[in-house]
């Protein structure tokens, strides 16, 4: 039996340290955004600064990206070719994560990595509700500190035989849920 765990989690470890993140930002017109989302954005425009509509690739996948800033707050709300809300991410600094939480995640790094350096954190929001995501896009954008899922990290990592940048996700509670490595080509656009 512990062989098989043994196997299990070695594949396992394989496969979430195997993916990369290469991905290539288009700017693009509203008007080319998928149909369904495009009125997501009516009843908060007027608050918005700095509106901005992309469409994304990674090679394997395609999906459409508004980025935004209100109240301070930076926002990316990324949507499926289908106009599926995928999830609502906003840029946070290591001080917004309660220390409990933080702690955990700065443990993962400390025992995982000879040094690291985080570069970019996020609180990240997926609808696991019943509201429907035009209305939970609204409730992230009224009261942005409720209801995270997880925190996603950009961090630059060592160990002894590397150094590269890596996208990590946590759980919100800090624990490590998954990583892949980020391609340098697509480093700029991942640090907003």
């Amino acid at each position: 039996m512990t062989k098989y765990s043994i196997l299990a989690f070695f594949l396992w470890s394989t496969f979430t340290f195997s993916q990369v993140k290469n991905e290539k930002e288009e700017r693009i017109s509203i008007s080319e955004f998928p149909k369904v989302t495009q009125s997501y954005f009516n009843n908060f425009s007027k608050k918005v600064k700095l509106l901005k509509f992309y469409r994304e690739t990674d090679g394997k996948k395609q999906s459409f990206e508004a980025k935004f800033k209100i109240k301070k707050l930076h926002y990316s709300i990324e949507f499926d070719t289908n106009g599926k809300l995928e999830d609502i991410e906003i840029l946070i600094r290591q001080k917004h994560i309660p220390e409990s939480i933080f702690s955990n995640i700065f443990n993962y790094f400390d025992t995982s990595f000879k040094n690291s350096r985080l570069l970019k954190i996020q609180k990240q929001y997926i609808n696991h509700t019943e509201t429907s995501d035009k209305e939970f896009i609204q409730q992230i954008v009224s009261y942005p500190n409720d209801r995270y899922t997880h925190f996603e990290i950009i961090a630059e990592i060592k160990t002894k035989e590397t150094r590269e940048l890596r996208e990590f996700t946590f759980d919100k509670h800090g624990k490590f849920e998954s990583s892949r490595k980020v391609i340098s080509s697509s480093y700029e656009h991942a640090l907003y």
